[in-house]
This record gives structure tokens, C-alpha cells and sequence, in this order.
């Protein structure tokens, strides 16, 4: 036993001294979907309105795995990464470089699609405390490029300028087979005048 990590040992004592073990520790090896996406309007009642039908369709969206843009106009990003849990029903390594996929314009208007890397940091965690019952904590941080404009620097160079938001979703975590939950991150304006907002989705998936 000596040469497991410190982690295991004290599982494989706990086992064989009987002692009960809390919920979220026999859930090694179980699975949260998580699904994030991003909707766009021309004003704060658009894009409202955009995210609030997108959250209706919570469980459709949680199903899909490719972007959606068929869900709703306006839909701008999409987000899916299935996370493992370790044997206390956390997940310890949270951060990561994700792809999603932007829609943009060409000069033309027409829509074309394009793959980017932004920073998303993904916490499952069970406080010191919280009862073996108790759902978990999630928290989501979701730094997001929304798009790139072209300017030009001062030596008349063509660049191209990136527009982020950010956005933050904290929920429970039930560890349920198959219930899901879901957060709205309210729309509000970017630096380039249009309006956006997001919703999360995450299930509770089986080994």
C-alpha cells in the first residue's frame, strides 16, 4: 500500500476499516456534461429575449453535440466538454484552453464560421463540511472572444483588434443520474455596442 498515492491509501484504509464512505466519494469515475453558449442582440430587449428562449431549451441544448444554430438566432458560441470526477466528487484540474466556433460576416454579409481558443476555467468542488447528501458546488469562468475587428496601428498596419467578455456561472451540481441544471449570465453591453448573454447547462452523467 505503501506505494499508492496518499489519496488512495487513505481510501484503501477507509475500505478496510468499514468506515462509511460520503456519497460523493463512491462516485469515482462519474461524469458532469457541461454546455455553454453565447447569444447576441442589436439592444438589451433582443438579446433578452434571444437567451431567455435559449433557456427554455435547456435540454435540448444539453443533448446537442455540435453547435446548435439552429436553436435560436443569434446564437454566437458553443461550448461542451465532458469533465471526470475524482473519487471525493471534485475535479482538481480546472483549467484549459477550449475551441469553439464563432460565427461571423464576410464584407458580402454573408455568415461564415470560424475556430478560436479562449480560456475557460471549470471548478466542481465540496467544501470543508458540506453533508455527503449535499449537492456539489460548480463554478464556471468563461473568458470569451466574441469577435476580431480589423483596425489599423499607427504605422498603418492592418490588425486585428479582439472583443472578449466574460462571464462567470456558479450552480449545484445534484449527483443524480441524468438531472441536470442550468444559469443565465444577464446580457449586457460590449465594447463594440451589441448586447450579449449566456447560458450554461450541465448534466450529471453515469460512468
Amino acid at each position: 500500500m505503501s506505494s499508492l498515492p496518499r489519496s488512495l491509501r487513505s481510501f484503501a484504509l477507509a475500505v478496510a476499516l468499514g468506515v462509511p464512505l460520503p456519497a460523493a466519494a463512491q462516485a469515482a469515475g462519474d461524469h458532469i456534461d457541461v454546455t455553454v453558449v453565447t447569444v447576441e442582440g442589436i439592444n438589451a430587449q433582443d438579446c433578452g429575449g434571444r437567451t431567455a428562449r435559449l433557456a427554455e431549451q435547456s435540454r435540448t441544448l444539453s443533448l446537442a453535440t455540435s453547435p446548435p444554430y439552429d436553436l435560436a438566432p443569434g446564437l454566437r458560441t458553443f461550448y461542451d466538454h465532458v469533465l471526470r470526477l475524482d473519487s471525493n466528487g471534485e475535479l482538481s484540474s480546472t483549467a484549459q484552453l477550449s475551441t469553439v466556433y464563432v460565427t461571423g460576416y464576410t464584407s458580402a454579409g454573408e455568415p461564415m464560421q470560424r475556430a478560436v481558443s479562449p480560456f475557460v476555467r471549470v471548478e466542481v468542488a465540496r467544501p470543508a463540511g458540506t453533508p455527503a447528501d449535499a449537492p456539489s458546488r460548480l463554478s464556471i469562468s468563461w473568458l470569451w472572444l466574441q469577435r476580431l475587428a480589423q483596425s489599423n496601428d499607427p504605422a498603418g498596419r492592418i490588425i486585428e483588434r479582439p472583443f472578449l467578455h466574460r462571464f462567470d456561472f456558479v450552480g449545484e451540481v445534484t449527483t443524480t443520474y441524468g438531472t441536470w441544471g442550468q444559469a443565465v449570465a444577464p446580457c449586457r453591453t460590449g465594447t463594440d455596442g451589441t448586447w450579449v448573454g449566456a447560458v450554461a447547462v450541465w448534466t450529471y452523467l453515469p460512468p
